[in-house]
């Protein structure tokens, strides 16, 4: 089987400050910290291919779930229980086609899965909206549904690899992989109040090559070089591609989605060299590299233009507050990146019980010529392993890790341009006028200035500052303390701002025609609102790119493992962390540009308490212990049935993940979308839902069979079923009161799941 994954740059990419599990390249291991010698190329898949031997050995697995023992989302307004049904099946192969010498392994895997799925939009909104839509405008025609909808899921994944000793000092690898998937009608992760319409297919292709060449030069002296060529072709396609966006905060998406509709093909180059070399209690390692990335990309967010409506009662009268409209005049973009990297580092050992790394690397990325660069990304990293007793050992390590742009906000800085795209956005009266203009919302509008995006001149690389301390002992009767503390700190992040606004003012009924709000709502008398005023009156927003947004993390975590006996052990680990930042992502705005200090507080990825309990128990003797398999070499009737029973449950509690309370329309007329003006008494990221409760259960009944073993494998995933919250209505309305629904859950996490496999391995 093939594992794939940092399989997205584009659109996911890595703050790599926010938590210890997103650090890529810090490891504190017994000696200090792991070198940072290979690895693949940025946004690539890294395939992990077991390696041939001299004996055939191989497995085939059939994997089979049914909607039948799954449980219904819960949230759903559903017909009848969706059906969902998940077949996969996959071989593997390997062995040796010259003895000692060359090796081969091959491995395939089809998935194919069919299930149901609806909008969840209540009947009386439904046929409110769709009364609507009879009317003449830019939607007319589309008519929403309530019946489920079918959703398809397919991947292929092919891999081989090939391990050849050339000699006792020289041996090299060489592997292929290649995945294909496709997603069929809700393939964007939408919350659950998106109309099919407005979701939509997905089709993705990886290919990667890489190898590496490793050679003993002497008992002391190792180098090892390595390559990676990959490639990726995504296409996305919404369900409407004929008319305009429709959202109303909290209520329902319709029509073309803001984003969804793009095609991009990445190349990914790299090559690296490192040199290992043994001196006593030294182990010195050097080495280099180059990365090359390539896009070629169109994509074309906001192209068949979005209206935002206060509520139901507005869409009916055709009087939507917001419209935003994209232009491209060419949406192709093409650009290289380059990435040069080169570290060193050293292994000492000053004494048996003590071991010390450090080194330095560095980094440069070398982006289009119109952005600004900054090469001086030097990161010095040290890691100390002490073990002043047999059953202690205390660990410690502080290192600064370079991160890299995403490509996504490259893309979006040479697109939206003002030359090759643009948007334009009004509000109000004249978003009104749009609507009902109906076929002129295809045009620009001469009257409305261009709003673009921009690089910031402070532009600098984002990385992060890590410091962690580990204790370990060893307690009796088989048991294991441990307890760690991370701080991670996250510089020059980036973050998004419209900086072609002149300071706000209080709106109040007297100004408000001045500031062209006709109607001013509760949420937008006696607090502060923009002008039409702008610092450059040749654009409306001018979206600046910038290093400024900061993060930071700190996490204590408490584990404590028991081995009771060769056949049974319980983990338990529990973490308290807090995290916070002033932008989760580079599209991010703040509430207010003129006081981003108020923007600092808990971030997105903020979870505070994190409770994991899991355990293994075997069932039988243990097949490598002697002295265990003669004590039970005559087993009972009952014993000789339970023999190779394997369960292994894992139970996770947790708080719920964090959303960003917003009155849902551009009240503060910041002419940005998505929306950050936050209801009055609400602080950045304030909702939080409620706590995660996930119960995982492997069953597996091992059966020796020919010259292998089959294992007969029953999984469950969220076993007792609970609703754990995925997303939550943050939509609070722009009444003095909230609208029904805010801060209520609108999509869950995965309910539960049961499925069944059958793997033969020899």
């Amino acid at each position: 089987m093939t594992e794939f994954r940092n399989d997205d740059e584009f659109t996911g990419g890595s703050r790599t400050q926010l938590s210890p599990e997103a650090i890529s390249d810090f490891q504190i291991v017994n000696h200090g910290f792991a070198a940072e010698s290979g690895g693949g190329a940025g946004g690539s898949i890294d395939v992990q291919t077991r390696e041939g031997q001299n004996q055939v050995h191989g497995d085939e697995f059939i994997f089979e779930q049914n909607g039948a023992l799954n449980g219904t989302p819960p949230l759903g307004i559903y017909p009848y229980k969706p059906d969902e049904n998940r077949f996969r099946a996959g071989v593997a192969l390997g062995g040796a086609l010259q003895r000692d010498r060359t090796f081969y392994y091959v491995a395939a895997e089809q998935e194919i899965a069919h299930g149901e799925d609806a909008n969840d939009l209540k009947p009386t909104v439904v046929s409110q909206i769709n009364a609507a839509l009879q009317q003449p405008g830019p939607v007319q025609g589309l008519i929403l549904k309530t019946a489920l909808f079918p959703t398809t899921d397919q991947e292929t994944e092919l891999s081989g690899r090939l391990d050849r000793v050339f000699t006792d000092q020289q041996s090299g690898m060489l592997r292929y992989a290649f995945t294909n998937s496709r997603n069929g009608s809700d393939a964007f992760n939408t919350d659950e109040l998106a109309d099919v319409c407005a979701r939509g297919s997905a089709f993705t292709a990886d290919n990667s090559l890489n190898g590496t060449l490793t050679s003993t030069l002497s008992k002391s002296f190792l180098n090892k070089a390595s390559f990676e060529v990959s490639q990726r072709r995504a296409v996305e396609r919404t369900g409407s591609t004929k008319f305009p966006g429709v959202l109303i905060p909290g209520v329902a998406l319709f029509g073309t989605p803001y984003a969804g509709n793009n095609r991009r093909f990445e190349t990914h180059v790299e090559f690296e060299e490192t040199a290992i070399l043994q001196l006593h209690k030294h182990m010195v390692q050097v080495g280099g590299g180059l990365d090359r990335t390539s896009l070629r990309s169109a994509i074309t967010d906001g192209s068949r233009g979005l209206f935002v409506f206060s509520s139901l009662n507005a869409f009916s009268a055709a009087a939507p507050d917001f419209f935003i409209h994209s232009f491209y005049s060419n949406p192709d973009v093409n650009f290289t990146e380059y990435r040069l990297k080169a570290y060193a580092q050293d292994h000492w050992t000053p004494a048996q019980n003590l071991a010390v790394d450090f080194g330095v690397r560095y980094k440069d990325n070398y982006l289009p010529a119109s952005l600004p660069q900054h090469a001086l990304n030097l990161s010095p990293r040290v890691g100390i392993a002490w073990t002043p007793r047999k059953s202690l050992v205390i660990r410690s390590g502080f290192g600064i890790f370079e991160d890299r742009f995403l490509v996504s906000t490259v893309n979006r800085l040479l697109e939206l341009d003002g030359h090759n795209g643009f948007t334009q956005i009004v509000e109000d009266t004249a978003a009104t006028s749009a609507y009902r203009a109906s076929g002129s919302t295809l045009l620009p509008m001469p009257s409305v200035a261009p709003s673009v995006w921009r690089a910031s001149q402070s532009f600098q690389n984002p990385y992060s500052e890590v410091a962690s301390l580990s204790v370990e002992y060893a307690l009796p009767l088989q048991t294991t303390l441990k307890a760690e503390y991370q701080f991670v700190n996250g510089v020059h992040l980036g973050r998004t701002i419209n900086t072609n606004l002149a300071a706000p003012v209080i709106l109040t009924a007297q100004n408000a025609a001045a500031l062209d709000v006709s109607s001013p709502t509760p949420q937008q008398l006696g607090n502060l609102v923009f002008s039409p005023i702008r610092l450059n009156p040749a654009y409306d927003a001018i979206h600046a790119f910038a290093t400024s947004a900061h993060s930071n993390y700190n996490g204590a975590t408490v584990t404590l493992n028991r081995q009771f006996t060769d056949d049974f052990q319980l983990l338990v680990g529990y973490t308290f962390s807090k995290t916070l930042d002033n932008a989760s992502t580079d599209t991010e705005q703040p509430h207010n540009p003129y006081n981003l200090r108020g923007e600092y507080g808990p971030s997105l990825q903020d979870q505070r308490h994190r409770l994991t309990l899991s355990g293994l128990w075997l069932i039988g003797p243990d097949l490598n212990d002697p002295a265990d398999a003669v004590a039970n070499e005559n087993p009972g009737r009952l014993m000789r049935l339970l023999t190779g029973f394997e369960f292994a449950p894992i139970l996770s509690i947790s708080t719920g993940f964090r959303d960003d309370p917003i009155v849902g329309l551009d009240s503060n007329r910041e002419h940005i979308y998505p929306f950050a003006f936050r209801p009055a008494g609400y602080g950045r990221n304030a909702l939080r839902g409620s706590g995660i409760i996930d119960f995982d259960l492997r069953a597996l009944k091992m059966i020796p069979f020919r010259k292998g073993h089959l294992d007969v494998v029953a999984e469950s995933f969220n076993l007792l079923n609970h609703e754990n919250v995925g997303i939550l209505n943050s939509a609070f309305g722009s009444a003095v009161s909230s609208q029904s629904g805010f801060g209520r859950p609108i999509s869950t996490l995965t309910a539960r799941r049961i499925q069944f496999s059958l793997d033969y391995e020899f």
